[in-house]
């Protein structure tokens, strides 16, 4: 089960298009996955400073560089961020061998970002940036820093903007991590009540909805990537040593 691979995992990674995505797509699952052990870290490609009605994009990017350090803190992850433009994420290949020297340096064997399916432009550039990444990051033709590394696994997590198409095919128990994340979470003014969206009440609906379903208490939604992308990333790695006699 895909589950099992997660919370066995030993390093995972998060991208986000902004600082509060890879808390809502991954935040409950990155929690109780440090619980378990495993190295978490979140990506931040931008801060998402566009998004404040009264401070200007320079101050709003301090605040939420603060409140995604606390946030961080209180799941146990780690911290990285490009900051890159808000509402102008290239998904180019310069940024995406960005993504890809940070998969070779942290060698996770989970990988998660948008579904996309989004109205969102930063939510689709992540989308395409995370998977260009992954592409590069396997290849040992490419000198970079850090050897070459493939993942395991790519997720797609489930974000209200990304709803175009996105189907929750893996409902993964996330009951361990709810709790933490329910006061990280509160670290953003975003979550607090800046936007009229209620982020809090709708994520913690839908976490308590999938666990219905999931029959736990709590769950996430997650869309895998196809079977050709699962075949095609593993393309370049070592062959798997098979039994004598096979």
């Amino acid at each position: 089960m895909i589950e099992d691979k997660v919370y066995t995992a030993r390093s995972i990674l998060v991208v986000g298009a902004h600082a509060f995505d890879a808390e809502v797509i991954a935040g409950p699952l990155a929690a109780a996955a440090v619980r378990g052990g495993a190295a978490v870290t979140f990506l931040h490609l931008t801060m998402g400073e566009q998004g404040h009605p009264c401070l200007i994009p320079e101050h709003y990017c301090v605040q939420k560089e603060a409140e995604a350090a606390k946030a961080a803190a209180q799941l146990g992850v780690g911290m990285r961020t490009f900051k890159l433009n808000d509402a102008f994420l290239p998904a180019d290949d310069e940024t995406a061998l960005r993504v890809c020297d940070v998969i070779r340096e942290l060698k996770p064997e989970i990988v998660i970002t948008h579904w996309h399916g989004s109205w969102h432009k930063d939510h689709r550039a992540a989308a395409q940036l995370t998977q260009t990444g992954i592409f590069f990051a396997a290849l040992p033709t490419i000198a970079r820093k850090h050897p070459a590394h493939t993942p395991q696994l790519l997720l797609f997590g489930e974000n209200w903007e990304d709803d175009d198409g996105f189907r929750p095919e893996h409902l993964i128990d996330v009951s361990d991590g709810f709790d933490i994340w329910s006061e990280a979470v509160k670290e953003y003014e975003l979550a607090r009540g800046l936007s009229s969206f209620p982020y809090v009440d709708y994520y913690s609906a839908l976490y308590r909805l999938r666990g219905c379903l999931r029959g736990t208490r709590h769950a996430q939604g997650f869309a895998a990537a196809s079977h050709s992308w699962n075949a095609g990333s593993g393309l370049f790695a070592p062959p798997a040593e098979r039994k004598r006699g096979r």
